[in-house]
């Protein structure tokens, strides 16, 4: 069955394919990535985005949209949430501390490290490399955050329940079995190498990574000065949400950065810096685990694409998305960094660029623009609508807003084309409602990804 939820990472499907090769390109210019990144801004998906580029010897970076309401757009050292791309930092964390010893990796992190005994498979124990590969056995995120609907659903949980649900939790199958992407993995992941240094986890980012690349604005806790050029974040186009915080578990997704910094951070993993960090950056950059078949094989941390060169990640907090690509071959990198979240074409926008300076031929996206709808044509969409019995989309008018729920998905705002062609701003989805001359709509058609499924409305 088709599930269109938001997933806090996207499967980028255009880089899978086996056999990929690269083809000589012309050289992208500022004109036409600017070209590629509009319909973002035009189609009201995103209020602000930054756009870095390295190609080659050439670094460029350009900014649309907004970073506030009425107020200009961003500049280079304007701050975004970038998200789960912080588990790429987490990723060069451990390898900072495995330099010396890569049989660290194999190891189980000892008593220095972990608060509680960590949960084991038939004595199987989850390793420091299982935690950065998402291949612990542990769920995406534990049954004791309670606060997953709110605006900020990370601020009250901390290491003491995480505490609580590990020693509850049992494994329900061996580490290192499969690949299952972890939100609250790597968060431990970061709690354990704070422990083992003995320092923060921000004071690890800053002390390790941040300082030697002169990543000055790529932080957890932000002065005033740096408060000042935060971009405000948006859920959806034109409505703030709040930043997200994360107590004293920021390694899965608490970092905030710049343009600037970002374009330093893919400088220095296309071109290897002197000392530990370009060890450590090194060591992640290399793949330690392989595809299984259904997802990428993996650095720590990092994502690596099909074409066996390409790494990346992406990130989405409730008011931002980001995502960045990197390859070595072709000598080139993009990162993107939006002020709404979710906002899936972000990933896209950043996979097309990837693929034009790989010699791909790509089109800029089209994207459809939203229309105002009396409430009166509105309610007639009103209802539930069934496409299987365990699919049922739940269609409610709210606060002038059209609102979709799916059976055990969360709900969507979604976007008038016309009375009768609504779409998603969260994937590329849309929903056609059917009408007879009068009355409510009869049946909705759920069009994604080339395909049509017929819902019916039902009581």
């Amino acid at each position: 069955m088709m599930n269109i939820a938001v997933m806090l990472v996207v499967v980028i499907e255009s880089l899978v394919w086996s056999g990929f090769r690269y083809l000589p390109a012309e050289e992208l210019t500022i004109k036409e990535a600017r070209e590629f990144a509009a319909p973002l801004v035009e189609s009201q998906r995103v209020n602000g985005l930054s756009v870095g580029i390295i190609d080659g010897d050439r670094q460029f970076s350009f900014h649309l949209g907004a970073t506030k309401e009425g107020q200009a757009t961003a500049d280079d050292q304007t701050l975004y949430e970038i998200g789960s791309i912080t588990k790429v930092f987490t990723g060069i964390l451990l390898a900072d501390a495995a330099v010396a010893n890569e049989d660290l990796l194999k190891q189980t992190p000892g008593s220095d490290a972990t608060e509680v005994p960590l949960p084991q498979w038939k004595e199987q124990s989850i390793t420091w490399l299982d935690f950065a590969t998402h291949q612990t056995g542990l769920p995406r995120l534990p049954d004791n955050l309670e606060d997953t609907a709110s605006d900020n659903p990370y601020a009250n949980y901390d290491s003491a329940k995480a505490i609580d649900f590990l020693r509850e939790h049992k494994l329900q199958r061996a580490p290192a079995s499969k690949h299952e992407y972890s939100n609250f993995a790597v968060s431990w992941l970061g709690h354990m190498l704070s422990k083992r240094a003995g320092a923060t986890y921000e004071q690890l980012i800053a002390d390790r990574i941040a300082a030697s690349l002169g990543m000055t604005d790529t932080v957890i806790t932000l002065t005033p000065d740096q408060a000042a050029r935060m971009a405000t974040p948006h859920a959806v186009f034109g409505k703030e949400t709040s930043p997200w915080e994360f107590a004293d578990l920021p390694g899965a997704g608490g970092l905030r950065s710049s343009t600037e910094n970002m374009m330093k951070f893919m400088a220095a993993n296309l071109h290897r810096p002197d000392g530990k960090i370009g060890d450590a950056i090194e060591l992640a950059w290399r793949q330690h685990r392989p595809s299984d078949g259904s997802d990428f094989a993996m650095g720590l941390g990092w994502m690596i694409a099909r074409d066996g060169q390409t790494r990346w990640h992406n990130g989405q907090t409730g008011g931002y998305h980001s995502a960045v690509f990197i390859n070595r071959e072709l000598n080139v990198g993009i990162v993107v960094l939006a002020n709404t979240g979710p906002v899936s074409e972000v990933d896209t926008l950043a996979e097309q660029l990837i693929q034009r300076l790989a010699g791909i031929k790509v089109e800029p996206m089209k994207l459809s623009k939203e229309i105002k709808v009396d409430a009166a044509a509105m309610s007639r969409l009103e209802g539930r609508y069934q496409l299987a019995p365990t699919f049922i989309f739940d269609v409610k008018v709210v606060d002038g807003r059209l609102m979709v729920g799916i059976t055990n998905q969360p709900t969507q705002e979604v976007f008038a084309k016309s009375e009768s062609r609504w779409f998603y701003k969260v994937v590329e989805a849309e929903l056609e409602f059917n009408f007879g001359k009068t009355g409510p709509a009869s049946s909705l058609v759920l069009h994604q990804n080339g395909i049509r499924q017929n819902a019916k409305r039902i009581k």
